[in-house]
């Protein structure tokens, strides 16, 4: 049940995001060129500790590591391990500071069992400050059973 509704969020952020096509060069106030590293709550089967991060490489493309673990280290927890790619749009928002991304990549999974996959993902960045950025993502991981996880964390913007 929570795989149908991670994976319906992430289809939903998605269509939002390129829904707001038509409207983004009005609402270019800050850049999409930040980079982040933050920590904050990962669901999944279980919710855990989750680090992630942004890296711009291009104009409107970045790459956002992250790492979600359900902090249970004694043989049966699980951590995923993502390196998505994301292409970054314009703010949607008037003033500038709601950004979505779409993206994909590659996701590795270690505990009960070990996987490696594609994985697509989708999110929002709301830049609060220059220094602080509120991100939300969800990510859809294609192993033989499908992982849907996401994550909910505050960035050091820089």
């Amino acid at each position: 049940m929570k795989a149908h509704l991670f994976t319906a969020i992430a289809f939903g952020i998605s269509a939002a995001a390129i829904a707001a096509l038509p409207m983004t060069a009005q609402a270019q106030s800050l850049p999409t060129d930040y980079n982040y590293v933050g920590a904050g709550v990962g669901i999944s089967d279980t919710v855990g500790l989750s680090i992630n991060s942004k890296i711009t490489v291009a104009d409107h493309v970045s790459v956002r590591p992250g790492v979600i673990s359900d902090l249970n280290f004694s043989g049966n927890g699980q951590t995923s391990f993502h390196l998505p790619v994301t292409y970054d749009f314009n703010a949607i928002t008037p003033n500038g500071k709601l950004l979505p991304y779409v993206g994909g990549g590659v996701s590795a999974i270690t505990g009960n069992e070990n996987r490696v996959g594609p994985m697509v993902t989708a999110g929002m960045d709301y830049r609060i400050s220059d220094r602080f950025t509120l991100n939300g993502g969800v990510n859809v991981s294609l192993y033989n059973n499908t992982r849907v996880n996401g994550t909910l964390g505050v960035g050091y913007t820089f």
